[in-house]
């Protein structure tokens, strides 16, 4: 089960030092302004496998429709 946290803006600017120093222990950080959620903080390794995953991901839908740059067409294949 993922750890939400949520900070409020303000909060946030306060402590910002200890709130990135806990980014590696937590999945996520919610950030706040006036009640409503604004903006997720990650940490750095975490967002870069999640780009890392969305691109392999975006990679299978690719090969899946066909549009894969080194994509044959089915009907092509011996």
């Amino acid at each position: 089960m993922a750890t939400l946290n949520v900070i409020g803006a303000r909060q946030l600017r306060d402590e910002l030092a200890s709130v990135l120093s806990s980014l590696p222990e937590v999945d996520e950080i919610v950030i706040t302004q006036r009640g409503e959620a604004r903006a997720v903080l990650v940490d750095l390794d975490r967002y870069n496998a999640l780009l890392q995953r969305i691109e392999e991901l975006d990679d299978a839908v690719d090969a899946l429709t066909g549009e894969w740059e080194e994509a044959v067409p089915i009907e092509d294949l011996p």
